[in-house]
């Protein structure tokens, strides 16, 4: 090979290595507690293999005051069902709830 096409092939490698080790960087960074203010950032709390599934248990935890909303959104390869939730409930509630 010529030595033209050798630095071509590492520099390619190494951009390639860049970008993904970048990429799985990123969802780490993104979602950290840190960045987000507590009862005002949607989190994940499960997944299930249906929407029906999903909503029940949504509903559940509005009605034992663990969150304030829920959505259910397709999960990362469509072979479930994600929940996200946003808020805590109140502390009183989240006392009964543990004890």
């Amino acid at each position: 090979m010529r030595p033209t096409r050798i630095r071509t092939a590492i520099a390619l490698g190494l951009s390639a290595g860049a970008v993904m080790w970048t990429a799985a960087a990123s969802p780490a960074t993104a979602s950290s507690p840190a960045a987000a203010s507590g009862d005002t950032a949607w989190r994940e709390a499960g997944h299930y293999d249906t929407t029906a599934a999903c909503k029940r248990a949504g509903k559940t935890g509005i009605q034992r005051h663990r969150w304030a909303e829920y959505k259910c959104r397709p999960g990362r390869n469509d072979n479930y069902v994600t929940l996200w939730v946003r808020g805590g409930g109140s502390g009183a509630a989240r006392a009964l709830n543990t004890g």
